[in-house]
């Protein structure tokens, strides 16, 4: 059973499809989540790729409990996107017998005394605790409760090749016009509003650079309207969420992320996969994921330091594209869903040995 309670499974939720996806022909995998609007539309992903579901109420969650207890669940694996999420669902899992693990998707960033309290008593209740990367670990390993932490790195499948001309005839795009793509949700930790401010700058240089950002989120209408007030209509594009990624991928020439932390985003895993040359912020999850010599890395919250990185990116093409290749091998060493899936495994069997919570294996 993997399960979360977040209000927007968006990167989380990709993280537990392919982990699921992974592992489903050689166990029972459920996924579950919340029956809101957003858990719903994760769900649904979910289960077109293969993987049972269900729905829980955030208003009963009681009956989840309960729901576990009858359905002769083996494990919980909890999923949380920040840390005061998931702790009745861990609760609801010990409370039922089950071996509980729970994995942190951001660094730790409670600063409420009280919500503190409340992670370390939550932690009473987890097995093991999973880090999405070495960051991650670390920002966790000197609470109270974190002995038991491991990292556990995420890892996306090889994207499939994507159709360049696609995306490039829906945005009116001449081959050679350089276009930077930025995947991820409208939030202050995405720190959209940075790049923006540094679109001016890049645009002396390249005057025809065009500007994709894709997703959606709380911070949209406020970077919506820093892009009309400075008039850059015709430079920067909004399209929502979209689910051809492969297809951005391939329209772009450059990836930029300016988040101002992370976890491991996969999105950049993707970017790497395809051999993308990326900007983004030197970060912890993004240094980790690139590499610390990845010539194009940038100070978080510096529109003019990232203005003028873009501008050398894009200038110049051979140094691009070998970052573009050292990403893609990297990937291919250190990235890869097989990898994360079997020490994800690996660290259940060590709670699934006993004879009342071994997990079924499929038949192959």
């Amino acid at each position: 059973m993997l399960a979360t309670d977040s209000l927007e499974p968006s990167g989380l939720g990709e993280h537990m499809i392919v982990l699921g996806q992974s592992l489903v022909h050689q166990y029972d995998i459920v996924i579950a989540c919340q029956n809101d609007e957003n858990g719903i539309a994760f769900l649904a992903r979910a289960a077109k790729a293969g993987l049972r579901i269900i729905a829980f109420s955030l208003d009963d969650l009681p009956g989840f409990g309960r729901w576990l207890k009858a359905a002769g669940a083996a494990f919980l694996h909890v999923h949380a996107g920040i840390g005061w999420e998931g702790h009745e669902l861990v609760r609801l899992g010990k409370a039922a017998g089950l071996p509980v693990l729970r994995t942190e998707h951001l660094p730790y960033l409670l600063t409420s005394p009280v919500q503190q309290a409340e992670y370390a008593a939550m932690l009473l209740s987890v097995d093991r605790v999973i880090g999405v990367s070495q960051g991650v670990a670390e920002s966790y390993a000197a609470r109270p409760n974190t002995a038991r932490m491991k990292m556990i790195a995420n890892g996306i499948a090889t994207p499939s090749c994507g159709n360049r001309q696609a995306v490039r005839s829906e945005l009116g795009l001449r081959d050679d016009a350089p276009l930077l793509l930025t995947v991820a949700r409208f939030t202050q930790q995405k720190d959209h509003a940075s790049l923006v401010a540094a679109v001016p700058q890049v645009l002396l240089q390249h005057p025809d650079a065009r500007f994709v950002f894709v997703g959606d989120g709380p911070e949209q209408d406020r970077i919506e309207q820093m892009v009309r007030e400075q008039g850059l209509e015709q430079s920067v594009t909004f399209l929502g969420r979209r689910f051809d990624v492969p297809d951005l991928l391939a329209a772009a020439d450059i990836f930029v992320l300016p988040s101002l932390f992370e976890g491991l985003p996969l999105v950049l895993l993707e970017a790497m996969a395809v051999g993308l040359p990326i900007v983004a912020t030197a970060i912890d999850g993004t240094v980790e994921a690139i590499g610390k010599d990845h010539p194009f890395l940038v100070t978080p919250g510096d529109p003019m330091l990232l203005a003028s990185i873009i501008g050398i990116a894009l200038g110049d093409r051979e140094a691009a594209k070998a970052a573009g290749d050292a990403g893609k091998t990297r990937f291919i060493h250190q990235f890869q869903a097989d990898r994360m899936a079997m020490q994800t495994a690996a660290l259940y069997a060590g709670f699934l040995a006993g004879p009342s919570h071994t997990l079924q294996a499929r038949n192959s």
